[in-house]
């Protein structure tokens, strides 16, 4: 709604965040200052983070997916601040402890982690430390060696990801081939 309300309007929009987990104290902030408790209380707070950990392969997805909303906060509101993304980075991409923690227990997310990063920033969501950038750089292209490690020997026109764009007509013999496959296998 954000988002389309700055684009019909072409103005910025406000955005607030009603908080009611307590229906004796709710509280209505804005937007910003709500994502910035979040991260801080949760996303970069080194409990919260110790936590995941406990949790391995899990507990990295789930950080990676706290880290998407993050992303997603700021594509549809551009309510986050620069020094989030930032953090982020630091804390999860920058940080030796952190990075082998994920290299050893779910390398796919810190790479969908530093993938949303770089895109954020290529988008212009980011205004990225430059310093931090260029670690976020170096560091992705580590990722992606462990990644490609982990695959193997891939034959074949194998490429993770890959999408195959057909014709109707192509689709139109699926059943046809399907049948003729599990004849072939005996079912």
């Amino acid at each position: 709604m954000t988002a389309a309300a700055r684009v019909a309007s072409g103005k910025d929009v406000r955005t607030y965040y009603g908080d009611t987990r307590e229906p004796e104290h709710v509280e209505v902030r804005t937007l910003a200052d709500e994502i910035r408790r979040v991260v801080r209380t949760k996303l970069l707070n080194p409990r919260w983070i110790e936590g995941q950990k406990r949790h391995g392969y899990k507990g990295a997805g789930d950080i990676s997916k706290r880290i998407g909303r993050v992303y997603g906060w700021e594509a549809s509101t551009r309510e986050v601040d620069d020094w989030i993304f930032d953090d982020i980075t630091r804390t999860f991409v920058l940080d030796e402890e952190n990075r082998k923690f994920f290299e050893e227990h779910n390398p796919w997310a810190l790479e969908e982690i530093a993938r949303r990063l770089l895109e954020a920033h290529q988008r212009g969501f980011w205004n990225a430390d430059p310093e931090v950038l260029a670690g976020l750089k170096e560091h992705y292209l580590e990722v992606e060696g462990w990644l490609e490690e982990r695959m193997g020997d891939v034959r074949g026109d194998f490429q993770g990801g890959a999408i195959d764009i057909l014709t109707a007509e192509e689709v139109a013999d699926w059943g046809a081939k399907m049948r003729e496959i599990k004849a072939k296998l005996g079912g």
